[in-house]
């Protein structure tokens, strides 16, 4: 009896521990599922036009014969057989399907519908012919059939949510979405630009389009307000504009990114639009201001977000990302108190950083992960070790996949050799044909400009900053070679 007095308040008191742990861990549990879903959610720096040439719909995308033009613009009023209806969104048409439909921003994908047909039952009244007592005569009976139906007026459709710099969150919407062309998944995050789906005419739709909208409340599976190409819909114009809308053109018009400070076909011009796009940097309203140094606010919290290091907690702000790189092991907890957001970094303190991230895990970026990994190399070693060690080590990369390409076509002639050789002593007939192997491909080489960085103490610029991001993207712990290592080495005890 003693002995249950004397441990019952501590077996009451470890219940209610367990207990509130048990709460604790069930309220986190929706919120790292969110973390999760999202995916480390970017902030949509830089958008694009969803049709046509990124920067302009009307022109024509690489690789397409035609540009758009709107077919139906936003707050458009049509007449149908019932009622006046009003168009929510802004239509881009060229007169064809087919053609690739982009992210506007970059986001998280909120719905995917790529196939909005649903299976309905529909009852139908119909007049049968009957024989009652000789007399043919008439009588009503019905019958169930099974029928496809649209899920909505939109047909298939694609949800993205943004994240604006002022920590806004607005939705897209593209609508009539082709059959089989939807390539996104919902909680995918996606950069401005990627590819997720075609120009259709699903759903109620009289012709092949892109129906868009910009909202400010999201547009979840169970929503039903259709295209104004539904003629069947009983939603009537009550009012002129809907709080939760707006007009796509003008949305555009505002986002879409041209910074007069970065000239077409540069370096500096083809890695910021790629950073911007991938939501890892922001610009200075029509200035990216690409030989600024790079202050370390900026740095942490492009790597917090290419990296996704982030918690359910993390903020955008300074100290928030560096709490985000201490649990993570990427700053040591001894240096937090010595961070300061307008510090700028040089060369060899953003490198040591950067592959301790590596360390850690992979990189995303759909934007700087296209840019051809031939030329990314070239212009990472031309930027931070001069044109004659890029050149060096773009005819170096040559040089070792000739050399491997020999290698190979040596081993499999001998092999060949040996097997005609084995056939001959057998008494069986010889015939050696010479084997044929495809040329290897160069694999191109960062190593000078990774040494060049190692032992550079220059404050790094905002555009070689996103040149450095772009190579993270392209590496892992692996695939470092021996001076990409020493080079990491240096940095790190420099």
């Amino acid at each position: 009896m003693r002995a249950t007095l004397r441990h019952g308040p501590r077996l009451g008191v470890r219940r209610t521990l367990v207990a509130f742990l048990a709460l604790f861990i069930c309220s986190l549990l929706p919120l790292v599922a969110a973390a999760e879903q999202s995916g480390g959610a970017p902030v949509a720096a830089a958008f694009v036009y969803p049709v046509g040439d990124e920067l302009d719909y009307t022109k024509s995308a690489p690789g397409e014969v035609a540009g758009f033009y709107v077919s139906d613009p936003y707050l458009a009023v049509r007449k149908s057989r019932k009622h006046n209806r009003v168009h929510y969104g802004t239509d881009f048409a060229n007169g064809r399907g087919g053609y690739t439909v982009r992210a506007v921003g970059a986001g998280v994908v909120e719905v995917s519908e790529a196939n909005a047909l649903v299976k309905v039952k529909k009852v139908q009244r119909l007049k049968l012919p009957v024989v009652v007592d000789g007399k043919r005569t008439y009588r009503w009976s019905t019958r169930t059939r099974i029928v496809n139906k649209w899920r909505t007026g939109w047909g298939n459709r694609v949800v993205i949510r943004h994240t604006l710099p002022s920590g806004q969150s607005v939705y897209s919407l593209y609508a009539h979405l082709m059959p089989r062309s939807v390539i996104v998944k919902q909680g995918e995050v996606v950069a401005a630009g990627q590819p997720i789906g075609r120009v259709g005419r699903t759903g109620r739709a009289t012709a092949a389009h892109l129906h868009f909208e910009i909202r400010q409340t999201n547009v979840g599976p169970e929503t039903d307000i259709s295209d104004p190409d539904d003629e069947e819909s009983d939603e009537q114009l009550t009012q002129t504009v809907l709080p939760h809308t707006m007009d796509p053109a003008v949305f555009l018009a505002d986002h879409v990114v041209r910074f007069q400070d970065l000239e077409p076909g540069t370096w500096q011009a083809r890695y910021a639009m790629a950073a911007l796009k991938d939501g890892l940097l922001a610009g200075f309203e029509d200035q990216f201001k690409p030989d600024r140094s790079m202050t370390r606010e900026a740095f942490y919290r492009a790597l917090v977000s290419a990296f996704h290091l982030g918690t359910p907690f993390t903020t955008d702000t300074f100290a928030s990302n560096v709490d985000a790189l201490v649990d993570t092991g990427i700053l040591d907890e001894n240096m937090r108190s010595r961070q300061r957001d307008d510090d700028d970094l040089n060369h060899s303190e953003a490198l040591e950083l950067m592959l301790r991230c590596l360390d850690h895990g992979a990189a995303k970026g759909r934007s700087l992960a296209r840019i051809p990994l031939d030329l990314l190399c070239h212009d990472f070693n031309r930027q931070f070790a001069g044109d004659e060690a890029a050149s060096t080590a773009d005819l170096m990369a040559r040089r070792l996949a000739a050399n491997e390409t020999v290698k190979r076509q040596k081993e499999l002639t001998a092999s060949a050799a040996k097997q005609a050789k084995l056939a001959k002593a057998r008494g069986k007939p010889v015939s050696v044909k010479t084997p044929k192997v495809s040329p290897v491909k160069p694999v191109p080489l960062l190593d000078p400009g990774f040494e060049s960085l190692a032992q550079s103490k220059k404050p790094l610029s905002r555009a070689e900053a996103c040149l450095l991001l772009a190579s993270a993207l392209r590496m892992s712990p692996a695939k470092l070679s021996a001076l990409e290592r020493a080079a990491a080495r240096v940095a790190s005890s420099g």
